[in-house]
Order: C-alpha cells, then sequence, then structure tokens
C-alpha cells in the first residue's frame, strides 16, 4: 500500500532535471560541452541537436530559442583551451584592482578581522553614477528626496557611530602604548652617553581624551560600520559582497613551493626583442600559455628571438612564471565580454638547461659574441660567505706544508740522493 501511495517519478521531469536546458541562463556566459555517443549524434542537452559532433568541442549558447526556432551558438574553444593552459600553471596572480588579500602575510593579518573584504568599500571611484551595493548608498545618484530621508537616517545612527569610532581609537592607542612599553623593556631606547651632561625635560603626556564633535567623518567608513552591524544580527537577510580574489582564475591557493614542485617548465617561444628610443633593447615578448609574456634581458637564457624563415632560429624555449597581475577581469553576467576583455599581464624567465653551464650564446669570435655580457644563472644567487669564510683557514692549511721559497723539501732531497745512488 506504501508503495501505491508513492507517486510515480515522471520520466519526463527526470530527463529535464538532468539536462543543461534547466541550468541554462542567458544573462550568464556558460561554456558547455559534451562527451561519447552524444557528440556523435549532437545531443548537447538542449532542445534540439546542434550541426558541431565532434569530441572535445566547446560552445556558449546565446539563446535556445530563437525567433527563427533556432538553438544560437557560438564557438568557445580558444576560452577553454586558455583555462586548460592556465589550470597547468597553478600559479596565483595578483589583482590590482581588488581590496582582497591576495598574499599569505595579508590573509593572516588578523587586524582586518577577516580574510575577505569588500570590494565596494573602495575609495576611489571615477565614475560617481557607477552602480553599487546597497551596502554603501550612491549618494550622487539619489534624488533630492532620497538624500533627505538618508540625511535624517545619518543623524539618527550619530551617537552610535561616534562611540564605535572611540572604542576603535581606544584600542588602537592602548595597543600603541603596549608597544612602546614592550620596546622599552626590551632595550630599543638608547642609553644616554655617561659624558653627556645635558639633561633632557620629559614633557608630560595629557591623557588622551577624545572630542567626539572633532572627529572626521567619512560616508564610506559608517556605511561600512553599519553593513557590518546588520550582517551581525542573525535575522537579518542582507547578504555581503565577497568578490573573489583573482576572478574565478583559480579557487586554490597555491604556494610558490608548491608550484614550483608540482609543475614543469612550459614551451614558449621568444617573438621578439622590444627596443627604446635610442635602440636599447629593453625586453623581450614571448609567447607563452596562450598570452603575450615580458621576459626581461637578465632572464632571456641563451635563446634568441625567432627570425621569420630561418629554420634555426626559432626562438622555442622553457619558461616559468614569475609573476601575473590581473588588470581587469571580463564580466560574464548580461554584457557576456569573454576573454578579449581581460587584462592580464605575465613576466616569466627562460628555464633551459643550456643557460647554466653555456654563459654566451653568440658564435665565438663575433661582434656579438665579444660585447655580450655572461648570462647570468641561478648559481649567481647563492650566498658565497661560507666559502670565503674557509679560505683564511685553508691558506694557512696549505703553507704549513709548504717549504720556504728558494729552499728545496726534505723529501725531494730523498728522491735525488736515491737517484744518485742508483746510478753510482
Amino acid at each position: 500500500m506504501a508503495l501505491a501511495a508513492q507517486a510515480s517519478k515522471s520520466p519526463f521531469a527526470t530527463l529535464l532535471k538532468r539536462s543543461k536546458f534547466s541550468t541554462f541562463d542567458p544573462k550568464i556566459a556558460q561554456v558547455y560541452t559534451t562527451h561519447g555517443g552524444d557528440a556523435h549524434r549532437g545531443n548537447w542537452g538542449f532542445k534540439r541537436p546542434l550541426p558541431l559532433r565532434r569530441r572535445g568541442a566547446y560552445i556558449t549558447v546565446k539563446a535556445v530559442d530563437s525567433l527563427e526556432k533556432q538553438t544560437e551558438w557560438n564557438s568557445a574553444e580558444p576560452q577553454a583551451s586558455w583555462m586548460k593552459n592556465w589550470d597547468e600553471l597553478q600559479f596565483n596572480p595578483t589583482n590590482q584592482n581588488s581590496l582582497v588579500p591576495t598574499t599569505r602575510s595579508e590573509r593572516n593579518d588578523t587586524t582586518t578581522g577577516a580574510d575577505i573584504a569588500d570590494s565596494e568599500y573602495a575609495p576611489d571611484q571615477s565614475n560617481p553614477l557607477e552602480w553599487r551595493s546597497p551596502a554603501i548608498p550612491n549618494i550622487h545618484a539619489m534624488s533630492n528626496n532620497e538624500f533627505e530621508q538618508y540625511l535624517v537616517h545619518i543623524s539618527r545612527q550619530r551617537e552610535a557611530f561616534f562611540k564605535y569610532k572611540i572604542e576603535q581609537l581606544e584600542k588602537a592607542e592602548a595597543a600603541k602604548k603596549a608597544k612602546a612599553t614592550e620596546k622599552e623593556n626590551a632595550g630599543a631606547v638608547a642609553e644616554v652617553s655617561e659624558n653627556t651632561t645635558k639633561t633632557r625635560r620629559k614633557k608630560k603626556k595629557l591623557p588622551f581624551v577624545i572630542d567626539p564633535t572633532r572627529l572626521e567623518y567619512y560616508l564610506d567608513e559608517f556605511a561600512t560600520w553599519e553593513s557590518q552591524k546588520r550582517r551581525e544580527n542573525h535575522h537579518s537577510r542582507s547578504l555581503e559582497s565577497l568578490p573573489h580574489p583573482s576572478a574565478g582564475l583559480h579557487y586554490s591557493n597555491f604556494t610558490p613551493l608548491q608550484t614550483y614542485l608540482s609543475t614543469k617548465e612550459r614551451k614558449g617561444r621568444l617573438v621578439e626583442e622590444v627596443r627604446g628610443d635610442k635602440g636599447r633593447p629593453l625586453y623581450y615578448v614571448a609567447s607563452y600559455a596562450g598570452m603575450g609574456t615580458v621576459v626581461q634581458q637578465k632572464k632571456q637564457g641563451v635563446m634568441t628571438p625567432m627570425v621569420w624563415g630561418d629554420a634555426s632560429k626559432t626562438g622555442a624555449t622553457k619558461f616559468r612564471p614569475e609573476s601575473v597581475t590581473l588588470h581587469r577581469a571580463p564580466e560574464v553576467v548580461d554584457k557576456r565580454q569573454g576573454l578579449k576583455a581581460a587584462k592580464i599581464s605575465v613576466e616569466a624567465s627562460a628555464w633551459d638547461a643550456e643557460s647554466h653551464y653555456k654563459s654566451n650564446s653568440h658564435r665565438p669570435g663575433s661582434l656579438e659574441y665579444i660585447t655580450s655580457e655572461p648570462t647570468k644563472t641561478f648559481s649567481h644567487n647563492f650566498n658565497l660567505t661560507t666559502k670565503r669564510k674557509y679560505d683564511s683557514i685553508l691558506k694557512k692549511a696549505s703553507a704549513q706544508g709548504k717549504p720556504e721559497e728558494g729552499i728545496p723539501s726534505r723529501k725531494t732531497i730523498d728522491i735525488l740522493e736515491g737517484i744518485l745512488k742508483e746510478k753510482s
């Protein structure tokens, strides 16, 4: 009876739930792929099959049903292949425009109170009419009535905000005093010389008093405090904006050691040499991991840039990334810009075996060979003070076994005497 009472699941509902049609959103640029026999049949999980029937293909769908009753789609293979190349690097980029901490020291900073920060609180906003979250109201986009209502709201929260700010200043002053006391106990204060006869007058410090009427009042600081207070309430439904530090390029935090041990050098190509106004070489441009990469002069290794039409000068070598900066991330919601709107700067260094023992890559005897400076490898970065430290000891030890200048050693005289006796 219980089994009969249970409603049977509809095959259409199950099929719709598993299809990509249910997760399709025209405002979000999602990348789709298909595998196995579905790719051979052109089944991509949408309303109708697509003419692209190849494994390993990637597409973005603009509309499932157009006015002509067709599925509008575009190829997304360049974007998908670029993301695969980026995942193989396992390198954390630095976001230039975000306040989210990217380094380990910034994430471990306990003064911030959290590992994340709202990018909405950035002070420099170029466009005053730019859309902002309700966490910080945009007074430049308010009407006169809205602005007057917001002023009334601020005046009601004035005393509570001043109380919060006074507490923060008192905590900062207490931490400052504790730090100064710790320095004095550790002997950080310089001792006065015994020969000094001048006496220094110590100024009496006034007690730390805060006048709320003289405090600096910032709108963003007030909005931050109000937003934080609202989120601390368990019954509040306001959401905190938490932008990803790298705009979704990586969801793992790779350390430099982990990147070095888990990845290998990847092939690249030195394309050209960039020179300044006076013809002085500045840096090299390389094609690496699907991006234009900057390679400094001292980090090019032994490889020279490629020459079109010359098969012996391809410029192919191996690189390792040194720094990646994300200047601008593409918008994938509503506008659907794609990778063309992204701006990423990469710096890499050549990582070939020849550069470790071949200091000059030019033809011996040529003008380039004579004027070229030796390539600095990673072996030059080691500290040689330890070796120099024992140089004097080695010299003393070797000097004890050496005879004085002009006087042959006793061992040499004995050998010569033995040779003369044998001949006689």
